[in-house]
């Protein structure tokens, strides 16, 4: 399956005839994270591309962008410095992201993840048995 990005309605379209209904996990200016129940997925829109992820790739970049050191690429005068690869068993995308780029991604998905934590909280709190 095939997920189309429709700018002007923000929604995400399954190519098939049939439209999915997808929930906003997390939204900031670099991007937004959507969750798919019906596939049990996670959508990255991020820098213009959309990356479809299983929820372990999902925990695995945002574990792979956390491990870099933001204040090391920042203070090195290398050039290499100024740009890091990064690439996830699981995920169709490399990312090749300056210190900007890493930063905005790392918010995201910071932010994405939280959501996703409170979520699972309040779902254990309303279905807990009262006893």
């Amino acid at each position: 399956m095939q997920y189309i990005l429709s700018a002007d309605t923000a929604k995400i379209r399954y190519s098939m005839h049939t439209a999915t209904h997808l929930t906003e996990i997390y939204t900031s200016e670099a991007g937004t994270v959507y969750q798919c129940d019906r596939q049990n997925r996670i959508l990255l829109h991020f820098a213009g591309e959309l990356s479809v992820l299983k929820v372990d790739a999902f925990l695995r970049l945002k574990y792979a962008v956390d491990s870099i050191d933001l204040d090391a690429m920042a203070n090195s005068p290398s050039r290499a410095s100024d740009f890091d690869i990064v690439t996830v068993c699981g995920c169709d995308r490399c990312f090749v992201l300056t210190l900007t780029e890493l930063s905005a991604l790392k918010e995201l998905l910071a932010g994405a993840r939280f959501i996703l934590e409170l979520n699972s909280m309040l779902h254990e709190c309303l279905n807990a048995d009262l006893v």
